[in-house]
């Protein structure tokens, strides 16, 4: 069943005041949205870029929200292109295009692999406590988890050696087949088959348009123990991974470029981000598509680049209305909260302890 946003109570006083932190992927979002309708007008088919561009400079961002505003706000460190973050109550966790710094009271540590590429999300494993850290590297359709406590490789998963291969290539309109691995290339080569080997990932890339799955979140299964939620960009779909065999079980489909696949209330849900929606597992859809608020160049357009849920709401980081949106699904109500129009807000995090708001601090000092 759709939902219409529009139809919900506005309201400022279903939420309690929150201090969160967000990850501003590039100060200039008039820049990304260009770049973003020049792809569509493309003829790819597939939505992204076709090569790979420059990283531009974005930053992590302190913030406090009530009665419905925004009422502070701190730049506390400048980033290159900050996505992932996660907070624990002793820890923050946020990455830049390929590294992920873990911020503590003693200092930062620094996760590095090869084949980190466009890091999209981290999360503690906050089950047992944080100590394992889950990452999607987008860039390369893979996903790691590190131990937390000698900051060494526990686990990796690649979509190209689970059933996921097919990337795109631009310049012919066809599927090309990804390998990392020597002897499947010979095989491919062999047989004739078009095929791109990453022999060397630190030298290589592989542009948006051209990666397989394009893995833009990972978390852990508050459900089920050993099991991954894995949002797959280019498919529409979040898929439940077995860290045990790598076999995946789709949850949810149907989505059109979708951010965010995670638990919510025993079930699951995800941000069908260009289609202007919120999927949930159990057939349940808000859409935003008759919200007002829009710039009229983007009469047609959504992105939505995620949802987060919080104890008393859901907040969607509405890009094309330069908005949080809260949102109770239950009472039907939302808000709406203007923030920069030049900020292109990536995740968020909520600061619930005392002690975990001392560490902004550390964040300012250290990154």
């Amino acid at each position: 069943m759709i939902h219409d946003l529009s139809t919900f109570t506005r309201n400022s006083g279903f939420y309690k005041p929150k201090a969160f932190l967000i990850t501003v992927k590039s100060f200039d979002l008039q820049e990304i949205r260009a770049r973003y309708l020049r792809s569509r007008a493309g003829k790819t088919g597939r939505i992204g870029s076709v090569e790979r561009r420059k990283v531009t400079q974005g930053g992590l961002v302190y913030l406090e929200l009530e009665n419905g505003v925004i009422s502070n706000y701190e730049i506390l460190s400048f980033l290159t292109e900050p996505r992932g973050l996660d907070i624990a109550r002793d820890a923050v966790a946020v990455s830049t295009e390929n590294v992920v710094h873990v911020i503590r009271k003693d200092g930062v540590e620094r996760i590095d692999n090869p084949w980190f590429s466009y890091i999209h999300t981290v999360q503690f494993n906050h089950r047992s406590g944080p100590d394992r850290i889950l990452i999607s590297s987008s860039g390369y359709d893979c996903i790691f988890e590190y131990d937390m406590s000698k900051f060494s490789q526990t686990w990796e998963w690649f979509a190209w050696e689970n059933g996921f291969r097919k990337g795109f290539d631009p310049k012919n309109g066809k599927d090309i087949l990804l390998t990392r691995d020597a002897r499947e290339a010979s095989s491919f080569r062999a047989s004739g088959e078009h095929y791109l080997f990453i022999k060397d990932p630190e030298k290589q890339t592989l542009p948006t348009a051209q990666r397989a799955a394009f893995i833009n979140s990972v978390v852990y299964d508050a459900n089920e123990s050993g099991k991954l939620l894995g949002t797959f960009f280019h498919e529409g779909a979040v898929y439940r991974i077995n860290m045990a065999t790598g076999e995946c079980e789709k949850i949810i489909g149907g989505m059109k470029s979708p951010h965010g696949g995670c638990n919510y209330h025993g079930q699951y849900m995800a941000t069908s981000t260009a289609s202007g929606e919120i999927f949930f597992s159990d057939g349940n859809k808000i859409s935003f598509t008759t919200l007002p608020g829009k710039p009229d160049e983007l009469y047609d357009l959504e992105w939505l680049q995620n949802t987060v849920p919080f104890s008393d709401c859901l907040i969607t980081i509405d890009a094309n209305r330069s908005a949080f949106v809260l949102i109770d699904p239950v009472s039907k109500q939302y808000d709406m909260l203007d923030f920069d129009p030049d900020w292109a807000i990536q995740d968020m995090a909520e600061i619930k302890y005392p002690e975990t708001k001392e560490l902004v601090y550390k964040v300012k000092e250290k990154l």
